[in-house]
């Protein structure tokens, strides 16, 4: 009976692929108004959790209390298949709440609420939080519009900080702007720092009595994750002033970026000072495994924050909107997504090793260093006030081959072979981050013949 319910279940899939793939049709609309596929399986829950608690009794009930109760409970077929329905009704709703509000409001553009459909489908709580966030981003900008109609504040709530000033007349005017975001963002950028520091602190401990603490810690890995979340902060606390969002907006992403780093920080290195592995522990108690899990869990809150300050850079008015660099932001965004992306591979595998001797990690430190590589070549031909076709050609090559590479490095890696291991996607990722480099030389040459124009025609 629960197997045949379990199959049932599965015509609900329709109802999701018309909210993803089909939003706008007038079925599609019905389906969400009457919520008949969410009824259905409330049906099928109801069939099926009756009997079975009537089977069993009330006191199946003590069960939900305890941790080893509810494990007894799932271990048993037709009890899982119940609670699976359970999950199915509830993950269509909530899918349903997503599709009914964003259509009346448009907090998101369409293709974005897909995208959420999907990942509510996929991974319910995760879809919400996402829309939750981003509807929340949106309101908080809306809020800003409506008081600066009434003549109560800026036109924009990003244009009432002074901005990074991507015209700069010369390079110290450039390091004046740095120094603004750097004292503007001083939470972060105090996080960014504390990374840097605890990686040099690790180091000098990992001098001092070797890589590995037993059982499981390794201190060169979260050597390495202190520095590259360092790096990573202070690189795109500089975007968040280019973003346009207001004031608001940016202090609830501040404080939620910075509660989740701090976890990080905190599970990384004291489990690995304790011996353990911090995210798949094997020789830790319970409590450890679950701080791996919150780990994971806050790994994913750190890839929403960022998506939603990419959203910002893709769909949405920017201080940057019109020039080059909003280009440059782009690619540096697709290539910090092939981190992400490889950071939740890591997860499912379980490690960084794939296959014989694949190895994710240079993957993933590759995409994270889009994040400085590609809007250099940028900044460098805005401040020297380059031709602005050949801004825009040079933008587009570094951004092309840095994403390239990326993609070469990976179909490397899921072949299970070392990234040093000479074959054809190796050769074609280390021609593709020469071409950058040859972009980078190019920007770095132009602007040092402007340079020294700009310093006379400041002097005079």
């Amino acid at each position: 009976m629960y197997v045949t319910l379990f199959n049932v279940a599965g015509v609900a899939i329709v109802a999701w692929l018309l909210l993803i793939f089909l939003p706008k049709w007038h079925v599609t609309r019905w389906l969400a108004r009457t919520e008949v596929f969410p009824v259905f399986l409330s049906v099928l829950y109801v069939v099926g959790v009756v009997p079975l608690f009537a089977a069993q009794g009330p006191g199946v009930m003590r069960d939900f209390g305890s941790a080893e109760g509810v494990t007894r409970l799932l271990a048993s077929q037709p009890v899982a298949l119940v609670a699976w329905l359970h999950i199915l009704a509830f993950d269509q709703l909530v899918g349903l709440y997503i599709y009914r509000d964003n259509m009346e409001h448009r907090y998101v553009p369409l293709p974005v609420q897909s995208v959420l459909l999907f990942l509510t489908l996929m991974f319910g709580p995760a879809g919400f939080l996402a829309y939750y966030l981003l509807r929340l981003a949106r309101r908080g900008r809306a809020a800003e519009r409506a008081a600066a109609g009434e003549g109560r504040g800026p036109a924009r709530g990003g244009d009432a900080v002074a901005p990074l000033d991507l015209e700069a007349s010369s390079a110290r005017d450039a390091r004046v702007g740095l120094l603004y975001v750097l004292r503007e963002e001083r939470l972060l950028a105090a996080l960014g720092f504390a990374g840097l520091l605890l990686g040099a602190a690790g180091f000098a401990v990992m001098l001092a009595r070797g890589r590995y603490v037993p059982p499981e810690g390794d201190l060169y890995k979260m050597v390495s994750f202190d520095v590259a979340m360092g790096v990573y902060l202070l690189t795109l606390i500089f975007f968040i002033p280019l973003s346009g969002m207001s004031q608001a907006a940016r202090g609830r992403l501040r404080w939620a970026w910075a509660l989740m780093t701090v976890y990080a920080y905190a599970t990384e290195n004291l489990q690995i000072y304790r011996g353990l592995d911090p995210r798949f522990t094997r020789a830790g108690s319970t409590a450890d495994v679950l701080a791996g899990m919150l780990l994971g869990i806050d790994a994913i809150g750190l890839i929403v924050v960022f998506c939603l300050v990419a959203f910002r850079f893709f769909f949405c008015a920017t201080r940057i909107n019109g020039t080059v660099l909003l280009v440059a932001v782009r690619y540096a965004f697709a290539a910090t997504l092939f981190a992400f992306a490889t950071g939740l591979w890591m997860g499912l595998v379980q490690g960084s090793r794939v296959g014989a001797a694949g190895n994710l990690l240079p993957l993933h430190a590759l995409g994270f260093h889009g994040l400085q590589a590609i809007p250099l070549v940028t900044l460098l031909l805005t401040w020297s006030r380059a031709d602005g076709r050949r801004s825009r050609r040079l933008t587009h090559a570094a951004g092309l081959a840095w994403l390239g590479a990326c993609a070469f490095v990976a179909w490397q890696t899921a072949l299970g072979r070392p990234v040093y291991e000479p074959s054809a996607a190796t050769l074609s990722a280390a021609a593709l981050l020469l071409a950058w480099l040859g972009c980078a030389a190019a920007a770095a040459a132009v602007w040092g013949r402007a340079e020294p124009r700009r310093r006379a025609a400041a002097s005079a």
